[in-house]
This record gives C-alpha cells, sequence and structure tokens, in this order.
C-alpha cells in the first residue's frame, strides 16, 4: 500500500503566517502505519532553511521507498525536501528554482556581522548539500545557486534533480534563515515582481490540477490529474489542505470515497426504478397540493359569492315589504275619502 505525505505552501512559520512543519509531516506518517511507501507531494515556494532541512533529513529516515513529486511550484528549501525521494518527478510546467539564501535585518555593525556569519554558513550548507546529492562540484552548482536559476525539465534531469521521465518540468523561488523576521518590504516588492514575471511567461501553458467541487462548492483537488484528465479510482487529492478522507458528494449525486488522500471508489448516481418512482411521488404530492390549493380557492370564492346573494336577497326582501306597506296605507286612505265625500253628499241632501 502507497501512503501520501503533501507538503503545501511555504516552509516553516514566519513573518506571522502559519506554514508546514516537521511536525505536520510526523503526523501524516502517523496517520498511516500500515503503508509499505510514501509518494511525497511538493507544492511550495520555500521558506525556513532549517525547517526544511529537519523534514529532508525525517523523510530520509523512515527507510522506507520515497517518491517526490512536484506539482504547482518547487523552489527555495522546496527543492531540498524534494530530493528526499529515490524517485524524483515534477509534474509539466512546474516552476523550479533554486538559489542562495536571502534575507535581511537591522542592527549596529556587530549585529550585521554576525547576521552575515550566519548567511554564509546557509549558504554553505546549501552548497555542501547540492554537491553531494547531485554529485556536482561546488565550480558547477554555485553559478547557478547565485543567478537564482529558473531550471528546464532538460537540466532537470541533466543536473540529477528528477530521475523519472513520469511528470517533468520548471520553477519559482523565497529563503530565509532561523526563526527570525528577515523580510523586508523591500525583499517582498522584489520577490513579487519576480514571481508576476515569471507566471506570465508561463501563464498559457502552464496546466493545472484536476480541481472538482462537491455539492456543498467545496474543492477537492487532484494533485496529481491534469485538469483535462479523467478521474478514476487510485487517484490522490486534498481537501481543505490535507489528504482527503472520508465521502464528498458532487452536485450530480457521485459520490467519492477516498482513504488516506487516495480514492478507493466511486459511487454512480442512482438510477435504479425506485429513485425514479420516488422522483414520481414526489411530483404526484407536489399535483397534489397544487390542487388542493385551487379547491380551496375555489372554496373561498364560492362561500364569498354566497354571502353576497344572501346580502343582495336581504335588500330585495326588505324593500318589497316597504312598498306593500305603502300600498296598504294608500288603499285605507283612498278607502276612508271615498267613505268621507258620501257622507258629505248625504248631509248637503238633507
Amino acid at each position: 500500500m502507497i501512503g501520501n505525505i503533501y507538503i503545501t505552501g511555504q516552509i516553516g512559520t514566519y513573518d506571522g503566517t502559519p506554514g508546514v512543519e516537521l511536525i505536520d509531516v510526523i503526523g501524516q506518517v502517523k496517520k498511516q502505519p500500515e503503508v509499505l511507501s510514501f509518494n511525497v507531494h511538493i507544492n511550495s515556494e520555500g521558506g525556513l532553511v532549517d525547517v526544511g532541512f529537519d523534514i529532508f533529513n525525517y523523510l530520509r529516515s523512515l527507510s522506507k521507498p520515497i517518491t517526490t513529486i512536484g506539482s504547482g511550484i518547487v523552489a527555495s528549501i522546496a527543492t531540498v525536501i524534494f530530493m528526499a525521494g529515490s524517485v524524483r518527478q515534477v509534474r509539466e510546467n512546474t516552476p523550479f528554482m533554486i538559489h542562495l539564501p536571502w534575507g535581511g535585518t537591522t542592527g549596529n555593525a556587530d549585529e550585521l556581522e554576525l547576521y552575515t556569519l550566519e548567511l554564509r554558513k546557509a549558504e554553505k550548507q546549501l552548497t555542501d548539500f547540492y554537491k553531494k546529492e547531485l554529485n556536482l562540484e561546488a565550480e558547477a552548482i554555485q553559478p547557478l545557486l547565485k543567478n537564482e536559476t529558473w531550471l528546464t525539465p532538460e537540466q532537470l534531469t541533466t543536473l540529477g534533480f528528477t530521475n523519472s521521465t513520469a511528470l517533468q518540468a520548471v520553477a519559482k523561488i523565497h529563503f530565509n534563515i532561523n526563526n527570525q523576521n528577515m523580510i523586508t518590504d523591500k525583499d517582498r516588492s522584489w520577490m513579487e515582481g519576480l514571481f508576476n514575471g515569471f507566471f506570465t511567461k508561463f501563464k498559457a501553458s502552464a496546466i493545472k490540477n484536476k480541481i472538482v467541487q462537491d455539492a456543498n462548492g467545496a474543492e477537492i483537488d487532484f494533485t496529481d490529474l491534469a485538469d483535462d484528465a479523467a478521474i478514476e479510482v487510485g487517484a490522490a487529492a486534498t481537501f481543505d489542505g490535507a489528504p482527503a478522507e472520508g465521502e464528498y458528494t458532487l452536485p450530480d449525486g457521485t459520490v467519492y470515497v477516498f482513504a488516506a488522500g487516495l480514492l478507493t471508489e466511486i459511487k454512480e448516481p442512482e438510477t435504479d426504478e425506485l429513485a425514479t418512482a420516488n422522483e414520481r411521488i414526489a411530483e404526484l404530492e407536489a399535483e397534489l397540493e397544487t390542487t388542493k390549493a385551487e379547491a380551496k380557492t375555489a372554496i373561498d370564492t364560492v362561500a364569498a359569492m354566497k354571502k353576497d346573494v344572501d346580502k343582495l336577497k336581504s335588500q330585495v326582501m326588505s324593500k318589497f315589504k316597504v312598498d306593500e306597506k305603502k300600498e296598504t296605507i294608500k288603499n285605507k286612505t283612498q278607502d276612508g275619502d271615498d267613505k268621507l265625500s258620501g257622507l258629505k253628499e248625504y248631509l248637503n241632501k238633507k
């Protein structure tokens, strides 16, 4: 069984930004006690020299086959960690960069001299490391480090950084010494200009990792797959910067099942008769609710109309009774008038 270790982002914590520490790598290894070998996925611009060497030495101490895979960017001290693999691969269009450590500090002459000595020690440590791991003379590696060299795929193979053609590529930067805050605003400006220029140059041809979103919009990053590659069982992936673990449901209902960062199963969405029947039942229930609402509206309308009819009927009957009384009074008045006229005629005759 192959385990996975992910080293993503800056190496070490400094300048107020958390980074990958040795304990993070140890924690990933401890969670995979049964594996026989490891794939170490590196996507880092570099960071603290001492933390980088600590991680390199720990990986070498595991006494298990290590394959290092560069993806995204491998630069500065991340290239040292990269050399921990007995098999070393770099994905296409992955920036790969080596240089001498640099930084900045303030203080009096003695403090500046002390800082310079520490910086020189770090330079020698890196030069000796590359000489040993690449089997090169100092005269061959020092100019490349001094000139902050971005290496092509062919140069990576020629120098010995990579020894497998499975993935291959180019590179980027950063570096520091110890745990001091030595990055000035001028340094940051220089670095950003260098990075922006490089990535503008390679933007058109860059191949991105395969990234999919689950039903909640969270991203699953398939670190070893190109953007147009098919996703199959066995693919490695991260979720929120850590090895993917458990089940993730996609918007179409597909379920990806991961264990220790590896895709172990792909569950297709339900398409059987039961699912179809459930959908039809849901549709019929919705139609029934609509019919009930329409029926209630009709009943309420009829009731309102009945009230209007009863009111009109009451008004008509009231008017009829008033007219009937008026006619009775009129008739009685006329009868009285007739009787009075008759009486007057009788009296006149007398």
